[in-house]
């Protein structure tokens, strides 16, 4: 099997990804790019560039998955209903061209959430066949943090079962951009803090998250939290609270890929005593990287 190109272009951000052929990440390009912005000029640009990245590669065509598959991208492909196994994701891959380039479209996925909600996403299935391929078989929970939107993937039997969306990066930045907290928020979040660690916990509880908000503002106001400290305890409660409902039903192992700037602060959420009950059973795992810095995502799917 040759090496070959898998590239995630979502609504702000565009991540290819050279792997060899036993499926490991070799090199990778990113770029923060509107995807609504662009027009079918303008998105051909952008993948000739990328071929001209890994020639010899891109001639034997490119694997692409995200929001280009729908109808903001190039082409909008069907979704795939959970569960899905990679047979199933390689079955309904559309094959395409996007100007001189070769592409396949990696459809989406649908499904039932196990909150008896609708939900679907679209590229976060990449990340998942590589999971399932290291899992052999055994269940977990994948969490994707790629942008705004974390997907909650729940993996077993070799197919993803189904999953659930958060808002908690987009909620993040929704609060400390116009609200009363905004003043708060402001200071850099070390996740080691005890602030941060505070915050995670009381999520733990299971109370509501607004109250929880609020008390930051409080605490500062009658001193007994430092203004400083607020920004990494708001940040705990949210992710805490994250965590908790979608961490509920792990099989014991939750893995965590993302953006470097919201995979650490999850992993720092797996305790290390039993103050957070709910919390206990999971293990956090960020993604390793590989020395070329690209994170070491592993792919194994065979296109008909």
């Amino acid at each position: 099997m040759r090496r070959f190109i898998g590239v995630e272009w979502g609504t702000a951000r565009l991540r290819a990804r050279l792997f060899e052929a036993e499926g490991k990440t070799l090199a990778c390009q990113e770029e923060s790019v509107k995807l609504a912005d662009l027009d079918r000029d303008a998105i051909a640009e952008r993948i000739a560039r990328l071929a001209a990245a890994w020639p010899e590669v891109a001639a034997g065509g490119m694997l692409l998955s995200g929001m280009i598959g729908s109808a903001m991208g190039w082409a909008d492909v069907p979704r795939v209903p959970c569960p899905m196994t990679p047979d199933m994701l390689a079955a309904h891959a559309v094959r395409d061209r996007i100007g001189d380039q070769p592409v396949t479209f990696l459809p989406g996925l649908s499904c039932r959430s196990r909150f008896g909600d609708a939900d679907v996403m679209r590229g976060e299935e990449l990340a998942a066949v590589g999971a399932l391929a290291s899992l052999g078989g055994r269940p977990a929970t994948l969490l994707s943090v790629p942008g705004m939107h974390g997907k909650w993937l729940r993996l077993g039997n070799g197919a993803v079962r189904d999953f659930h969306s958060s808002m908690t990066v987009e909620l993040h930045r929704a609060i400390a951009q116009g609200t009363v907290l905004t003043p708060l928020m402001q200071a850099p979040v070390a996740a080691a803090s005890e602030a941060f660690r505070c915050g995670v916990a009381r999520a733990a509880e299971g109370v509501g998250l607004a109250r929880l908000l609020f008390s930051a503002r409080s605490q500062v106001q009658a001193g007994e939290m430092d203004a400083d400290a607020a920004s990494a305890y708001l940040s705990g409660v949210l992710i805490g609270a994250d965590v908790c409902d979608g961490a509920a039903d792990t099989g014991g192992r939750c893995l965590v890929i993302g953006a470097p700037e919201v995979a650490p602060l999850i992993a720092m959420t797996a305790p290390t005593d039993r103050s957070m009950p709910r919390l206990a059973m999971t293990s956090v795992m960020p993604t390793a990287r590989s020395p070329t810095g690209a994170p070491r995502t592993r792919m194994s799917i065979r296109l008909p």
